[in-house]
């Protein structure tokens, strides 16, 4: 199950081509959108449910999470895999009282808006304290297995909803290596760099712009790509107005989303990642594909895949100045930025890649069978 079809198919859809490989059999319960195509061209069942991204109410989440129990029974399914923490709940919800329940498997893709930001308003602390409690039952429940992209979010629910160590397990996002076809990085000057993502606030593609004018009035010629569109369904998200406008900066191109990101990457001197916090962020799982060094921020999920120093470099979040910096640095020293993107490309390939994290997978989904 999951939120969005398209966040399926970039996140998730290599997996279930997997297991359908195996023999599985594999349905899809999301909203329907432009990827449902493709999921079905990959053979799998595609449940539609209706559910808004932009709000969340509790008559919404009863009607979701009776349309789980249905669709889940139709399917006869042997694991219900809950993707978000959104997901989370739906699933719980949906099992409650059911005798002849399938295995779920809780799926932490990332911490949410909920548990990132203050608290600051009466709402939004009732909301986390019903959320919370909730989630806390859900990762408890019989024959429950709860799944965390990063060790920062395992040990934090650990503590924080006391499970047991028979109850959690720690699995990277995961990208196809053989994906990977490398070039050589382009002639600079001019050097371009590039973000790729939703243009979310939270991103820090603020402070990105900040750095990439902060190097051009050092003059430096540094030319930043934004691969990635807007969200109109996340409150975080800038306007399409406002990324026009980063986009008409000097120096600055908005590219929107684009199916060509690998190329991209690989047309660039270096990725640049300042997000607050990540599950586990796929584009630096490309940027090691493509054999390009990055700079992200010391946050939970980016240092997952990012050791300072050995495979990009780690700056503080929410710190243009830091930020501006550690580009520099790189952009000025080919033979370190060389090092750190093989040093990323090697530990992709090492810890990261589909080969080695699907089969965990499939252990966890059972027995190793269908």
């Amino acid at each position: 199950m999951s939120a969005a079809d398209w966040a399926f198919r970039a996140h998730r859809l290599s997996l279930a081509k997997w297991l359908v490989e195996q023999g599985a059999t594999v349905g899809v319960i999301c909203p329907p959108g432009e990827a449902v195509a493709d999921l079905e061209a990959a053979g799998l069942t595609v449940f539609p449910m209706a559910l808004s991204r932009d709000k969340i109410s509790p008559t919404e989440t009863l009607v979701a999470a009776k349309a789980v129990r249905e669709m889940a029974a139709a399917f006869r399914a042997d694991v219900l895999h809950c993707v978000s923490l959104r997901c989370v709940l739906f699933g719980w919800l949906a099992m409650r009282g059911v005798r002849d329940r399938p295995r779920v498997v809780n799926h932490v893709i990332g911490m949410g808006s909920l548990y990132s930001d203050e608290a600051r308003s009466m709402k939004l602390r009732l909301m986390r304290g019903g959320v919370d409690w909730c989630l806390r039952r859900a990762f408890h429940a019989p024959d429950a297995m709860t799944v965390f992209q990063n060790h920062d979010d395992l040990n934090w629910w650990r503590d924080h909803a006391a499970l047991a160590e028979n109850q959690i397990e720690c699995l990277p996002g995961s990208i196809d290596t053989a994906l990977a076809e490398p070039s050589p990085e382009p002639v600079g000057p001019p050097w371009r760099m590039i973000f790729v993502g939703r243009l979310l606030k939270d991103k820090g593609v603020a402070e990105l712009v900040e750095a990439h004018a902060e190097l051009r009035a050092r003059g430096m010629a540094v030319e930043l790509a934004l691969c990635g569109d807007v969200d109109t369904g996340n409150p975080k998200s800038f306007t399409r107005a406002e990324a026009e406008a980063f986009g008409n900066a000097e120096g600055c191109e908005w590219l929107g989303r684009r199916g060509d990101v690998l190329e991209q990457i690989a047309a660039s001197h270096l990725l640049v990642l300042p997000t607050y916090r990540e599950g586990l962020p796929r584009v630096l799982l490309e940027a090691g594909l493509a054999r390009r060094a990055v700079v992200a921020t010391d946050v939970p999920g980016c240092r997952e895949v990012v050791v300072d120093g050995e495979s990009g470099l780690l700056c503080p979040p929410r710190d243009a100045t830091a930020l501006v910096e550690a580009i520099q640095t790189l952009l000025e020293d080919d033979g370190l930025r060389g090092r750190l993107a093989e040093g990323l490309h090697e530990r992709v390939q090492e810890k990261f890649s589909d080969k080695i994290v699907n089969p965990r997978w499939w252990e966890l989904y059972g027995e190793g069978r269908p």
